[in-house]
Order: structure tokens, then sequence, then C-alpha cells
């Protein structure tokens, strides 16, 4: 592997360990249309940023828009949300990626204010070289998001490394020459040998990139 100048993180399911909300959003969804809900391990082998088709082919009806799921799912967060933690190896993972002399940036799907409420919190607000909230809205946001980041840092996009427990950013991050890192963590979004269909390299704990990039 071409040892990177810059280590980017997707935030949910890779730096916050926050699986449990989600599939409990999922089954919240679930319950509210009173259809059974997968189990959890299904749910992992099957989500995509394409969410609805996941819905549409465990029997919701296709006159159900994003935007009355999107709704069920925002209610849930915002009375389980806090329940989210940072992974604990994170802070000693980010200083010791400092002390190596890297960058560090987030790239997310997640909102502006609940992003950096978690940073905040976990005192990580500062932490990060860059921070790009709220890349969504199409399936090449991501990846102009990714993009971004080599503008901001003036490198090649070969020069970075994208740790993420998706399919779909993982996609985003080599359609863009970003290197792909999977994230195989049982509590991340999708399972390991789905993110390994699309990545070469991989870690199962955050901490595991402080040995992997000090070679």
């Amino acid at each position: 592997m071409r040892l990177p100048k810059i280590v980017i993180f997707d935030f949910n399911g890779t730096l916050l360990d926050d699986l449990h909300i989600a599939y409990g959003s999922v089954q919240e969804i679930f319950r509210v249309y009173d259809i059974p809900c997968p189990a959890v391990k299904q749910y992992r082998e099957e989500i995509s940023a394409d969410f609805m088709e996941f819905y549409y082919q465990h029997g919701f009806p296709r006159t159900i828009t994003a935007e009355e799921l999107n709704e069920i799912r925002r209610k849930f967060y915002r009375a389980n949300g806090d329940n989210a933690r940072i992974r604990v190896d994170v802070y000693s993972t980010i200083n010791q990626l400092l002390v190596l002399g890297f960058y560090t940036a987030i790239v997310s799907a997640e909102v502006t204010t609940t992003l950096h409420k978690y940073l905040l919190r976990e005192g990580l607000n500062r932490k990060f070289d860059f921070v790009r909230p709220e890349a969504w809205g199409s399936k090449e946001a991501k990846s102009k998001a990714l993009l971004q980041v080599a503008d901001v840092f003036n490198c090649s996009p070969e020069d970075m490394i994208y740790v993420d427990d998706s399919v779909d950013g993982l996609m985003a991050a080599k359609n863009t020459s970003v290197v792909p890192m999977a994230f195989t963590n049982p509590t991340g979004y999708n399972s390991s040998h789905r993110l390994m269909e699309v990545a070469d390299i991989s870690v199962n704990e955050i901490s595991d990139l402080k040995g992997l990039l000090s070679l």
C-alpha cells in the first residue's frame, strides 16, 4: 500500500458506534407500518444508500416516500441518538496519527449540528484537520466531498485513504482514486464480506491504523 498523507474517516458506523441506533430506527419504521422486520444480520447484508429499495423489497408499498420514513427515523434519533458513542480508541488513534505526521479528516453524510455535537462531547472538535458533513443528496455527493479534501490539502486522491463501514462509501473512494479501507468491525453498517468485495485492505478496529500506518 502506498503510504498516504491524509487519513479520511466516515463518521456513522465508523468513528461513531451507532449501529444499534440505526437498526433501532429501522425496527421502529417496520413497527409503525406493521411489517415484520429483518434481523440485524440481514440488514447489514442488504442496506445501501438506496435505502428505499431495502424497504420496498421487504413489503413496503412503493407509494411510501423517503420523507415519510425519514420522519420516523429522525424522531427515533431525537429520542435515542445520545446513546451512541464515539468508539473508545478514536481519541488515542487520532493523536498517534498526528504524531506520525498524517493529516486527518472526516467526510460524512451526518448533518453539521449533530456531527459537531458528538465531536464536542468527546473532545474531538479540534482534533481533525478538516471536517466535511452533509455529503449526501446523490450517489456522487461523497465522491465530490472526497475530492474536496484533496483540493483543500492540495494533494492527489491517491495520497488519501478513506476508512468506511459501507460499500457505498468505499465505492465513492474507489471511483475517485482514493484508497478505500474497509472498517470491518461487527458493529459497522455493512458486513465484512460485502466490504471486502470492494476494498483490498481493512481494519477491524480504529486503533489498527496505528500499526498499519507506522510501517
